[in-house]
């Protein structure tokens, strides 16, 4: 992959795909959500469901990703989910958030599938496909 990826772009709301890394064991994925408007003042409620499973708010709500690589597939956990957030006074309210995701696998197919969403906010779910540099692949 050379350089940023842009996965949708939709009114008020980006998603790209920065960098993928590799290691022996596994993927590094580093992703960028920015939403402007009423969908980054929707994103200020982002919890993860296990932040406090016994919340029954309809309010929170987060980036779901999903990663396919060759034939094992599941929900990816972000780390690093720096969040920030401008406040409404100083214009239009915006919200960025760049969270990574670990793949536990290196695709012998060359490929992976990256499919995200936060439809609270309005980001309908993309389903991307990626084919990695032969660099990327090897350890």
């Amino acid at each position: 992959m050379h350089g940023p990826l842009l996965l949708t772009a939709e009114d008020h709301l980006t998603l790209e795909l920065f960098e993928i890394v590799a290691f022996p064991d596994g993927l590094q994925l580093r992703m960028a959500l920015t939403a402007t408007g009423r969908p980054a003042e929707l994103a200020q409620y982002e919890t993860r469901p296990l932040s406090d499973p016994d919340d029954p708010s309809t309010r929170w709500s987060y980036l779901s990703v999903r990663a396919r690589v060759d034939d094992i597939e599941g929900e990816a956990d972000p780390y690093h989910p720096a969040a920030a957030s401008k406040p409404c006074g100083s214009g239009p309210p915006e919200y960025r958030t760049e969270p990574h995701y670990w793949l536990d696998a290196i695709p012998v197919s060359g490929f992976i599938s990256v499919t995200a969403g936060w439809p609270r906010i309005g980001l309908g779910s993309t389903t991307t496909t990626i084919g990695l540099e032969s660099s990327t692949r090897t350890s």
